[in-house]
């Protein structure tokens, strides 16, 4: 059986060796008969896919820069699917697809991950193979594509289709919502782009109302909407209130508008919301309900407001809640407490008034507390012992006017501490040493005083430190940091009033060095941070 999309010339050889390939197995006896070879037309559409793209390694231009952003958390382990295949082989066979058992017709493509590198053309052979149900090209680099082809319309038995993370474009067609058979859409996270200037949303997906409304109207039996990056720039449409299947809604960095519906909070089946970066987004929570499947809620940096509903203790099964950056007010119920499943809790940027309830000392499975910016004590509240499992801290611009707190340091799970912009006291403690896992602590903007501890610099995972602005004095001393995994340390705005010891060349992994106003002794001997070998940003002002 041949599918009716045409077939170039150049590609009959391929086309002939997959057709002798599918004869001589057909007329070989085999004790699995049941199972079915790829289709004749099938593998020739795949090695015709194949040639359109050529191979190409995300991000290999700029690791630090890409591994900062994350990125290597998805590329790693990437590989060419393509490569494997060979016309002489049983395309059911090959890295990536997937076959009806019955007939031998790939109804599964993935290709995520495989160093495609070219555009999407409307001519594609991909088109061709009209029983997908399931189609995955994430984490490709499509982005000489002129937009994202309209012929994906007519992969009308698709049930999935993810095509993020691959530096996708332009106006997203109306043909999308013909897929009516979709449970999953994924089309975030395509904006990339080095260059300086030009208009941001040029560089987005763009998505009309009128799309979207489309889509949401016909895509009945839809579970997971991933629409992040995707540039909406309107409101909602009310339709989304019978998505009554859905479960993930993501719509981060939409340039959302107007009132979001509180009802879509209310959905019967939604576990996970994102709406975070839509700051033009205004509403409130809803009252929740007991059978609410909610797991996570992240509502960073929006424009909602209201209370915080006491309500949110029937939220049994949530483990991430982000309120953080927005405009809610009045004071954090102790309903709170109750949150049992909870491991990021996140209250940071708010107009919260009152103390914090003792119930929040409950939520023993936290691993990321940040609480900046909200809290009315004078101290660290001692409730954080309770917190065993806390890896991430952040706690500034709170105006603690207390010692940085020793017993903290028994929390030995801890990697990242961010007391910044208070009012600590007193030395730094060389307890913090005792924390084996820390890769961040920023203590800057506080009132720290005397010589920093120089068992600080051992700390076998301390990657960044920030003491800017304290009154911190001399002398320096950086002895047994051979092994030190410090990439940036801030020591500008001190007392240090010392000489630099050569002994800071030892910080063989330091890539930023800030120096400025601290009175240095002196001439600086500039020759020996030349000898920092991966230093690349030095402030000696």
């Amino acid at each position: 059986m041949f599918s009716t999309g045409k077939m170039n010339h150049q590609y009959l050889p391929l086309f002939l060796a997959s057709y002798f390939f599918f004869i001589s197995h057909s007329q070989t006896p085999s004790n699995t008969s049941s199972q079915h070879h790829c289709l004749l037309d099938q593998s020739a559409h795949l090695l015709q896919l194949r040639q359109e793209f050529v191979e190409k390694r995300m991000y290999t231009e700029y690791p630090e820069y890409y591994s900062y952003l994350g990125f290597f958390d998805y590329y790693n382990g990437s590989y060419p699917k393509m490569k494997s295949w060979k016309a002489d082989s049983d395309c059911c066979s090959w890295d990536g697809v997937t076959c009806d058992t019955q007939n031998g017709e790939v109804i599964g493509l993935d290709l995520s991950n495989s160093w495609l590198y070219g555009p999407l053309n409307s001519n594609s052979s991909l088109f061709s193979l009209s029983h997908l149900r399931k189609l995955n090209l994430a984490l490709n680099n499509f982005s000489s594509s002129t937009t994202i082809p309209s012929e994906f319309g007519q992969l009308v038995r698709l049930t999935h289709l993810n095509l993020s993370h691959s530096f996708l474009h332009g106006r997203i067609p109306s043909e999308i919502s013909w897929l009516s058979n979709l449970v999953s859409l994924d089309l975030s996270e395509n904006y990339f782009d080095h260059s300086v200037g030009g208009d941001y949303n040029e560089k987005l997906l763009d998505l009309r109302r009128i799309d979207l409304e489309a889509l949401v109207q016909n895509m009945t039996y839809l579970r997971e909407l991933h629409l992040g990056d995707v540039n909406i720039s309107s409101s909602l449409p009310q339709s989304l209130a019978n998505m009554s299947s859905l479960t993930s809604l993501s719509l981060s960095w939409c340039n959302l508008q107007g009132k979001f519906p509180s009802y879509i909070f209310l959905l019967p089946k939604i576990q996970a919301i994102d709406l975070s970066y839509n700051p033009n987004l205004v509403g409130f929570l809803p009252k929740f309900q007991s059978r609410s499947f909610l797991k996570e809620l992240r509502l960073h940096y929006t424009n909602l407001s209201g209370e915080f509903p006491n309500s949110i203790s029937n939220l049994k099964s949530l483990n991430y809640l982000d309120l953080s950056s927005n405009n809610f007010s009045g004071a954090i119920p102790p309903s709170i407490g109750n949150l049992s499943q909870l491991t990021h809790l996140s209250l940071s940027y708010n107009n919260f008034n009152g103390q914090l309830p003792s119930t929040l000392g409950n939520l023993a499975k936290l691993t990321d507390l940040r609480l900046d910016n909200i809290l009315n004590y004078r101290e660290v509240p001692s409730f954080l012992r309770n917190f065993t499992h806390l890896e991430k801290l952040s706690l500034s611009q709170n105006n603690f006017d207390s010692s940085f707190p020793i017993w903290l340091t028994n929390v030995t799970k801890l990697g990242w501490i961010d007391f910044s912009k208070n009012q600590l006291k007193g030395p730094i403690p060389s307890e913090i040493s005792r924390l084996r896992n820390l890769f961040y602590l920023a203590l800057s903007y506080n009132s720290l005083t005397e010589t920093m501890p120089s068992i600080l610099f051992t700390t076998p995972s301390l990657a960044i430190l920030l003491l800017r602005h304290n009154q911190l004095t001399g002398p320096l001393k950086f002895q047994n940091i051979s092994t030190s995994p410090l990439h940036a340390l801030d020591l500008s705005e001190n007392k240090l009033n010392e000489s630099i010891p050569r002994s800071i060349t030892n910080f063989t992994k330091l890539q930023v060095l800030l120096l400025s106003s601290i009175n240095l002794k002196g001439k600086v001997e500039l020759n020996i941070f030349f000898e920092i070998k991966e230093l690349q940003y030095l402030d000696l002002s």
